[in-house]
């Protein structure tokens, strides 16, 4: 598990600070929240905006354990109204892969022909050599996606 910190200091400017890794020996939301918690104990961290973590369900009991802790430390801002902050990036995540399954027999064929193209040099030559009789511009030539990376199928 990473944490991290992102504050604003005194002259208004913007800081972003790893503070833990740490390995859990589980993916229970109040595991997971006792480590955050002794992370900020370690940091003598006194106020606390959000936490923003993607959206397991054990996520969710995470947060709402530390909220209930640091309300009565008293170290929330605005009384914790906005501890729990959901992270966009993986909710695009989510969206992204759901609109991809509509086009994912297209996306499997094109796999599977860069797998072919790329299994052996001789066929990559070829496959250039016809990029360049085409007069195609792309310089790119073909890359394999990581499957399990939305946006790697997306740059390639």
């Amino acid at each position: 598990m990473s944490l991290t910190a992102h504050f604003i200091d005194d002259d208004w400017k913007l800081h972003k600070k790893n503070l833990n890794f740490s390995q859990t020996t589980g993916h229970s939301g109040e595991l997971i929240a006792k480590h955050v918690k002794a992370c900020l104990n370690n940091w003598e961290l006194k106020r606390v905006l959000s936490v923003t973590v993607d959206n397991a369900t054990a996520n969710d009991v995470g947060v709402q354990y530390l909220k209930r802790r640091m309300l009565s430390w008293n170290c929330l801002v605005l009384k914790g109204e906005y501890v729990h902050m959901h992270c966009c990036t993986h909710i695009l995540s989510l969206i992204v892969k759901d609109g991809l399954k509509e086009i994912k027999d297209s996306i499997s064929k094109i796999r599977s022909v860069v797998k072919y193209v790329k299994s052996f040099p001789a066929r990559f030559a070829r496959f250039k050599a016809c990029v360049e009789q085409e007069r195609i511009s792309y310089k790119g030539l073909v890359c394999l996606d990581v499957e399990t990376r939305w946006n790697s199928t997306y740059l390639c």
